[in-house]
């Protein structure tokens, strides 16, 4: 067998291997392991369940000197990072309590929030508007009118019903539908009460007509804590905001009165500490701790069933704990969409476990945090470091620095996950950290593309780069997407847009590898055994993408498969015909269909959103569904003009694959295999774009791997025909 044919053969091989392993040996999803563990919160008859919400309470800021309090729950309770997710990303408090109180992300217009009238306060511009304890208000700087500030909205007997009837309205508009004030509900039928302490506690406290049944004046200050009204189960206190750092200084006291709250508290009562908000005026996760008092279960982690992660926890999961620790059955709740949260699970700390639990969530809540805050940051910077150098080797027309360095930038995408490895946030400057480490991780890999004797090919480095960026974002979906949390072009799970499995960034980083491998085995394998690879590789790609233990994508497998076809019946050296185009279509949506339908099958303990899917479209709701993720995908367009850059990058790459008329194209052509696989992409991106709510990021990666691929192709071939001392003939394969 020929040299290129056994290196062909030794990457599909490789990637395979890599996915086998990360399935044997990667960790159990959360929700096999957490059906049937006992719920974070199980009701203990007769004691009370005390919330304390701190808007602003950040891991960074608790510690055994600045927080002993909290620091010794945190020690013998359970612990995890919050994800503080209503309407908006940036949630402000008045936003957070009205979402723990609907079961659904909720939204205010309070001041300081981004629905505050004519200003996005406190939201996407960070800017900072009137407190969150009544004690001033704000306006609108165009029109001079006036917006509430909590305090002005909440009077003895709940939220003041104009305000409750105008949140109602504007939830009613948007897509989820929230059901305001389904906490306080569900306790109700059930013959208990919910106690609210302070204004912002009210908000989460009360009832679907805005009242709330026992509503004190004063939640916890720096005076203390309040008395707690013995008729109610479940009570809901609010302490004053922690700002950015601790600003204002409050935090001692807030920690210093949650001691006190531990001295009332009878045993076997349930305190839960919570950051209710953002007060940075930036999405970051928050703190959440659980403990029984007087009762040392040891340190353990929360996990929540939506989002398959151990030490992860959405709000809305906080709601459905909090039930469930009252004995409120919420099963029929989660059924009908009026609770999104996952019931929460206890994780036990391992036998010889390096990191505590609480050790774990800090880490969690930091990596988390500063991947969606610095993405803008180092992603800049890359491109400040890498396209000019690029540029210069372009101007200078050195080939040989154009082909390395166009093979770093391929290499960035998977970098960002390996940068993962290691612990970037804890630098002193994590975004010098960040940068520096994904520049290493592209640099290592790009040096394994030159180093071997495959880069004597033409597509030896490209097909190198594509084969660890496959291996590396399988073995990481398939073990529980934890360097995707904390990637940059990773999940973003502080946006609470997903939390597992493969993102529409990931998977357009991995349809671009997938394309470019399947690119060198249809030019560098004979016809039967290149459609025997193609088909293979295909078909184990769209396994890790559509499986509900792995991928959990339902949007990338349509795409996958029509790709896979189209590339196998090229590899064949058969024509492309509308009749064989619509059936793999066909099969595509056939096999994405059956997918979700055994996720659905596993029941409702068990399913991802595939499953639930399909439960929506039995409920008649699918076709909300669908609407609400193309008015997203549209919006995106509208939101950020800069993505039409990839619009229109799709439109020059497909009109170049179809007329082959540059010239300094050539050298691609002459690769039997690239044509096919820019014509299939260009199918499969397109498709991918149609069927996500952010299918646009997706193309966009999966672009900047083709386009890397074609700068390293046409720079580095005539260097290998010029080291042959010949060129080699071009293939008579037949193109599509």
């Amino acid at each position: 067998m020929p040299r290129h044919r056994y290196g062909a053969w030794a990457l599909v091989a490789a990637v395979l291997a890599s996915w086998l392993l990360g399935a044997v040996l990667g960790g159990r999803p959360l929700s096999a392991a957490g059906s049937a563990a006992p719920p974070v919160l199980a009701p203990v008859e007769g004691a009370p369940v005390v919330l304390v919400g701190v808007p602003g309470l950040t891991w960074d800021l608790v510690g055994p000197t600045t927080t002993p309090v909290l620091e010794r729950m945190s020690r013998e309770g359970a612990s995890a990072a919050l994800v503080v997710r209503g309407t908006h990303e940036v949630t402000c408090a008045a936003d957070a309590w009205l979402t723990l109180g609907a079961g659904q992300r909720a939204a205010t217009d309070v001041a300081g929030c981004v629905d505050a009238q004519g200003e996005r306060r406190g939201g996407d511009d960070g800017s900072e508007g009137g407190t969150q304890d009544g004690t001033q208000g704000g306006t609108d700087g165009a029109t001079g009118a006036a917006y509430p500030v909590v305090g002005e909205v909440v009077g003895a007997s709940g939220v003041d019903p104009r305000a409750w009837h105008r949140w109602q309205e504007a939830a009613e508009r948007r897509a989820l539908g929230p059901q305001l004030g389904t906490l306080a509900r569900l306790v109700e039928e059930a013959g208990g009460c919910v106690a609210a302490y302070g204004a912002g506690a009210a908000l989460g406290a009360a009832g679907p007509d805005g009242e709330v049944e026992q509503l004190q004046e004063q939640g916890v200050t720096a005076q203390g804590a309040p008395d707690l009204v013995p008729s109610c189960d479940l009570h809901l206190v609010a302490a004053p905001e922690v700002l950015d750092g601790d600003r204002g200084g409050v935090l001692a006291g807030v920690d210093a009165a949650v001691g006190d709250l531990v001295a009332q508290l009878p045993e076997g009562s349930r305190l839960v500490v919570a950051g209710t908000g953002h007060t940075a005026g930036r999405a970051e996760a928050t703190v959440l701790l659980s403990t029984l008092v007087a009762e040392d279960g040891g340190p353990r982690s929360l996990g929540s069933v939506s989002t398959r992660q151990v030490g992860l926890v959405q709000l809305t999961d906080l709601t459905v704990g909090l039930l469930q620790a009252v004995g409120v059955r919420t099963g029929a709740a989660q059924d009908d969409g009026a609770l999104a949260g996952g019931p929460p699970v206890l994780v036990a700390a391992e036998d010889g476990a390096r990191e505590d639990p609480a050790d774990h969530a800090r880490e969690l809540a930091a990596g988390v945090s500063d991947a969606k805050r610095l993405a803008p940051w180092a992603l800049g910077a890359l491109a400040v470091l890498v396209l000019p150098v690029l540029a210069l080797g372009v101007g200078l027309r050195r080939r040989r620095v154009v082909a390395v360095v166009a093979t770093l930038a391929m290499a960035v995408p998977v970098a960002t996950f390996l940068a993962g490895i290691l612990p970037w946030w804890r630098a002193g400057q994590p975004v010098v950290a960040l940068v520096g480490a994904i520049l290493a991780a592209a640099a290592l890999v790009t040096v394994l593309a030159w180093a071997g004797p495959w880069r004597r090919d033409p597509l030896g480095p490209v097909a190198v780069v594509a084969g660890v960026t496959l291996a590396v974002l399988g073995v990481d979906v398939l073990a529980s997407s934890r360097l995707g949390l904390v990637s940059v072009l990773g999940l973003q799970p502080v946006t609470a847009g997903r939390f597992y499995g493969q993102g529409n960034v990931g998977y357009g980083t991995m349809l671009g590898a997938l394309l470019v491998a399947a690119a060198v085995l249809v030019s560098r394998l004979p016809r039967r055994e290149a459609a025997a690879a193609v088909l293979v590789l295909g078909v184990g790609a769209t396994v890790v993408n559509a499986a509900p233990q792995a991928g959990a994508d339902f949007g990338g497998v349509p795409g996958t498969v029509l790709a896979t076809g189209l590339l196998l019946l090229s590899a064949l050296g058969l024509p492309w015909r509308p009749r064989s185009m619509a059936l793999l279509a066909l099969a595509g949506a056939g096999v994405a269909g059956a997918v979700m339908v055994l996720d659905w099958a596993r029941g409702p303990e068990s399913r991802t959103h595939l499953g639930d899917f399909v439960q929506s479209t039995l409920d008649g709701e699918a076709t909300g569904i669908v609407g609400r993720k193309l008015s997203q995908s549209l919006g995106i367009l509208v939101s950020y003009p800069l993505s039409w850059l990839a619009v229109l990058a799709l439109v020059l790459v497909t009109v170049v694959a179809v007329t082959r008329r540059p010239g300094w194209t050539a050298a691609l052509w002459r690769e039997s295999g690239i044509r096919p696989a820019l014509l299939a992409g260009a199918v499969a991106m397109t498709l991918t774009w149609a069927l996500n709510d952010s299918g646009i990021a997706a193309v966009a990666l999966t672009l900047a791997l083709l386009i890397a691929t074609a700068i390293v192709v046409v720079a580095n071939e005539p260097v290998v025909r010029a080291g042959r001392g010949s060129a080699r003939s071009p293939s008579t394969r037949s193109h599509p």
